[in-house]
């Protein structure tokens, strides 16, 4: 079982994730609610408040056009050397930024108009414990809610 030193869990909440990020912090499942520990801040998600979760992966065809880009602007140098450079400079900027959104986890929630974005180190391990875990949520509510007819 994961450590829950240093999370901020209510008692009876039980811990089935814990991970870290690419550019530092953790991220956590428990059975109600995925918190985000980024610097000093943490953000908690709760289950009923998450509409959908998307992982996207490299982009390979942004980055074979960047790649295309670059070629061209390294082909246009002899003709036009500031306009060529620039060519190459973009696509070598794009492909930085393609590998750096890799393995991207962004999580919509209902109340935030922007969802909250996660690089974790395992995208596969975190999904395969989050998406259970709001299937479970959902399902405890569909229940509560036939119950309460």
């Amino acid at each position: 079982m994961p450590s829950r030193r240093g999370l901020e869990l209510d008692r009876g909440e039980r811990l089935y994730y814990r991970g870290g990020l690419r550019k530092g912090g953790e991220i956590a499942v428990t059975d109600a609610r995925v918190l985000v520990r980024d610097d000093d801040e943490l953000t908690s998600v709760p289950y009923t408040n998450v509409s959908e979760v998307a992982t996207e992966s490299f982009n390979w065809f942004l980055s074979l056009l960047s790649g295309a880009l670059v070629l061209f602007g390294l082909y246009s140098i002899p003709e036009n050397a500031l306009l060529g450079g620039t060519f190459a400079a973009f696509g070598l900027w794009s492909i930085y930024r393609s590998y750096r959104h890799r393995d991207r986890v962004r999580i919509h929630t209902h109340s935030q108009p922007k969802p909250v974005e996660v690089f974790p180190e395992n995208v596969d391990t975190l999904y395969d414990e989050l998406e259970p875990a709001i299937e479970a949520a959902r399902a405890e509510r569909g229940r509560e809610t036939a119950e309460s007819q």
